[in-house]
């Protein structure tokens, strides 16, 4: 930075190479981590959207009840991740320059999202909606596919980066 002496320089980097090596500070959220999170979603994605029994035998079974459950099961585990994987390494917690509802919301709807859309795309991309009888079941499909696409997404960033 201008001003500063060759000595404040070495200072600041040494800093920044502690907080990013030895503290695994999260950095802020960025263009890098969607990509690294959609190959997550996709790989996870595929190992659940190329299993025949899953398409076509058991989420077009799905009650409301379980659609709600994967909903929900897939929302508790992004948060856990994103908070115990994620949060719990933020230094300026006390400060509350990063609160959690704002590390937590970028991070989900990026996350769930990229699943959500990984998940339509294996749909659409294997065929599979020309097979299922009724709408509801290609979303139900959707929806059981995005469980391990989400939790792809969220560990391939998460893990990585911290």
């Amino acid at each position: 930075m201008k001003g500063e002496t060759r000595f404040q320089h070495i200072e600041r980097e040494v800093h920044m190479l502690k907080e990013e090596l030895v503290e695994k500070v999260p950095s802020h959220f960025s263009a890098k981590h969607l990509a690294s999170a959609s190959v997550g979603a996709l790989l996870m994605g595929m190992t659940f959207a190329l299993t025949k029994q899953l398409v076509f035998e058991v989420a077009p079974a799905f009650g409301p009840g379980h659609v709600i459950g994967l909903i929900a099961t897939t929302i508790a585990l992004l948060s856990a991740e994103i908070y115990f994987i994620g949060y719990s390494r933020v230094k300026d917690k006390e400060k509350r320059t990063r609160p959690f509802g704002q590390f937590w919301l970028k991070r989900f709807v990026a996350y769930y999202g990229i699943a959500l859309i990984t998940s339509v795309g294996l749909v659409y991309i294997y065929g599979y909606n020309q097979f299922l009888i009724h709408t509801s079941d290609v979303f139900k499909v959707v929806i059981a596919i995005s469980l391990p696409a989400a939790v792809g997404a969220s560990l391939a960033d998460l893990l990585k980066q911290y």
